[in-house]
């Protein structure tokens, strides 16, 4: 599973970053101290990997983003989750859920082999 824990990780912030935008609009570092707050300290990530899946939801139409001008000269950049992208946080979800009970019931025994 190595391998492919950098595709699991990008999966588990789509759902963060969908979640948290479900919440209202936010800009990047924004979203990076928000998945710590909110996650207790559990989640953290760096405004670097963040963007690359910003920019993937941006593609799959799942989010959008507006410029906003702060002071004289910097641009912020603020994201909004869109329709198709609540339908999408709806279904990472219940997969999530799902893959959790999983992976939880093997790591207790529970699951019949």
């Amino acid at each position: 599973m190595r391998e492919n824990g950098g595709n699991y990780r990008r999966g588990v912030m789509s759902l963060v970053l969908l979640s948290l935008l479900k919440r209202g609009d936010m800009y990047g570092y924004q979203l990076v101290q928000e998945t710590e707050r909110a996650s207790g300290g559990k989640l953290t990530t760096q405004e670097g990997s963040l963007y690359p899946v910003l920019y993937k939801l941006q593609e799959q139409g799942l989010i959008s983003d507006r410029r906003e001008l702060v002071g004289k000269r910097m641009t912020r950049v603020y994201y909004h989750l869109e329709p198709a992208g609540e339908e999408r946080l709806r279904e990472l979800i219940a997969e999530y859920e799902t893959v959790t009970a999983g992976v939880f019931a093997i790591i207790k025994g529970e699951a019949e082999a």
